[in-house]
């Protein structure tokens, strides 16, 4: 499938201008304008998500909806690359004893692995998904979402619901924060729950991507980017993750 010309003349655009300049960075609302110029969305219309949410059921996603989803799993796949990472940066700011129940949740890593083999992946509790495994659970919904393979839509719901309970603030757990929420930002595109005209689309994986986290304590922490990552990645959001995304749609 091609990209609408309007998208593309404005995808082409955002590279022109970053490739004159490394300090250039998309703008939210820019980002949000790409979207729209997708196409038409039907998880946009109320009286739509009503009905879905009434029926315990997901709203049809039209092609664009799909293509827009497709962009948010690609691009959450790329930032649960640096989970790990991100888990070991978070334990920096702690000390020992703030993490002497770790082992219990590294116990459960086994049981996880056989229950995601063997059931359905809705009939794990998000409170059953052990640390390691958090952004790649939440990207496996979104991916069985999009793929229709659900055995059981009220429960598959629930759990994606859920999720909001995970990961409630970043405070010194930026990184990791970001990632859990560009998987989930993936999660509810696929099921029809994020309407693309009401937040920039991407936010979280740039946090993840490109952000420097810093200040001691709760209260002075704060957030930078750091300029070239920020540069590469909405250089590698507009030249792959977008056509990535026409491509399989």
């Amino acid at each position: 499938m091609q990209i609408a010309d309007s998208a593309k003349a404005l995808i082409n655009n955002e590279l022109y201008q970053l490739a004159k300049s490394r300090k250039y960075f998309l703008l939210p609302q820019t980002r949000i304008d790409i979207y729209a110029a997708l196409g038409v969305s039907n998880v946009n219309d109320e009286k739509v998500l009503d009905e879905a949410h009434s029926n315990d059921s997901f709203p049809h996603l039209l092609v664009a909806d799909r293509i827009r989803a497709n962009i948010a799993l690609i691009t959450a796949r790329k930032v649960a690359l640096l989970w790990e990472n991100a888990c070991q940066e978070s334990e920096s700011y702690f000390k020992e004893q703030d993490w002497q129940d770790k082992h219990k949740d590294q116990d459960q890593e086994e049981v996880y692995r056989r229950r995601s083999k063997n059931q359905p992946i809705e009939e794990i509790s998000v409170y059953e998904v052990p640390r390691a495994f958090i952004p790649f659970h939440i990207i496996d919904m979104a991916e069985i979402a999009l793929t229709g393979k659900i055995q059981n839509q009220r429960t598959f719901l629930r759990q994606a619901n859920e999720w909001w309970q995970i990961y409630g603030h970043p405070k010194q757990m930026e990184r990791e924060f970001f990632i859990k929420w560009a998987a989930q930002d993936a999660l509810y595109e696929a099921i029809g729950w994020i309407k693309y005209n009401l937040k920039p689309p991407a936010e979280n994986a740039l946090c993840a991507f490109a952000g420097i986290f810093d200040g001691e304590s709760f209260e002075d922490r704060n957030c930078t980017f750091d300029e070239n990552k920020q540069h590469e990645f909405w250089v590698w959001w507009l030249s792959e993750a977008i056509p990535q995304a026409h491509e399989k749609v």
